[in-house]
């Protein structure tokens, strides 16, 4: 286990650019917290605390608990090894997706959580809430769901041709970035799949006001592109390789690992601004905050970002 309540303040001298065309305070990157490893997929729970998944701790964590003060401390639950996707589920626990199964985490215990075996989960991918009150996860060519009062009464249904990255949802659907297929899938829990393709090798998609948007750093320029109905935004973002998406205060925000920072597009799609991160930093993973804030992963400096002023 791992404390610390270490936060580097980061200036203008580390590259942090104001971002144009926002009315009053603008996002602006106000503080950065270190983590023990490479920080992977990140989420919030109900009382605005922020949890990210480790691999590589040099102390052998596997998740890291940021509370809005800025303390940092870091566990290793027995059941939680080399997880992958992480989110809230409704029942106020946090879910990790790791091969061959998914964690339940307890945020007020976190290492009394329980692991679930789930055999078709062998390439394990983001975990999201969804239609029918279930968690639903794609691996391979298999979705997955559940009750998350009883994961191992799982559900899972073939995709044909999909190669599934990232996973998202609407009131109705579930939407998965399909990397293999050069697509994104549309699914009706109870109904059939629909197609849209995008070329390239699609890396995550994410769900907001009706509408999806999709990463897709496999694209030559690399782009992202918004779901709207039948029609297909598309925006180009050469050299970025977008990756996580959030959607919060009418906006997308996209992490460009490349890039060293955050895209952020109107809901409908269109032009990009971007928020510059710091020099090495490799922001992949991104969820929004309480109190108009966002937080990042940065792989590459292994460190997590928060991002305030994003409502203004």
């Amino acid at each position: 286990m791992r404390r610390t309540g270490g936060i580097t303040l980061l200036v203008a001298a580390l590259g942090i650019l104001a971002m144009p065309g926002f009315a009053g305070a603008k996002p602006e990157v106000d503080g950065v917290f270190d983590v023990s490893g490479t920080p992977g997929q990140i989420t919030e729970d109900e009382k605005g605390v922020v949890w990210v998944l480790l691999s590589g701790s040099s102390e052998n964590n596997t998740i890291a608990r940021i509370k809005p003060n800025g303390d940092v401390k870091e566990y290793a639950p027995a059941a939680l090894a080399n997880g992958v996707g992480l989110t809230l589920g409704r029942d106020g626990n946090l879910w990790a997706t790791q091969n061959g199964g998914v964690v339940r985490i307890p945020p007020d215990k976190p290492n009394d959580a329980t692991d679930f075996n789930i055999a078709a989960i062998n390439d394990p991918r983001r975990i999201t809430p969804g239609p029918k009150g279930k968690l639903w996860t794609a691996s391979g060519d298999k979705l997955v769901s559940f009750i998350p009062g009883d994961p191992e009464d799982f559900h899972e249904r073939t995709i044909d041709g999909m190669a599934a990255r990232g996973i998202a949802s609407t009131s109705k659907h579930v939407w998965i970035a399909d990397f293999g297929g050069q697509r994104v899938v549309r699914v009706k829990p109870a109904g059939p799949a629909k197609s849209f393709d995008v070329g390239g090798g699609p890396q995550e998609v994410g769900a907001g006001r009706g509408r999806v948007l999709y990463a897709n750093p496999g694209t030559d320029p690399q782009t992202v592109g918004v779901i709207d109905g039948k029609k297909i935004r598309k925006t180009k973002t050469p050299d970025s390789d977008p990756f996580g998406i959030t959607f919060t205060a009418g906006k997308w925000w996209v992490a460009n690992f490349a890039a060293r920072s955050l895209s952020i597009l109107p809901a409908q799609g269109g032009s990009a601004k971007r928020l510059r991160l710091p020099a090495n930093s490799g922001p992949r993973w991104v969820t929004t905050g309480k109190a108009d804030t966002l937080w990042v992963s940065l792989e590459t400096s292994e460190k997590v970002a928060r991002i305030k002023g994003v409502g203004d």
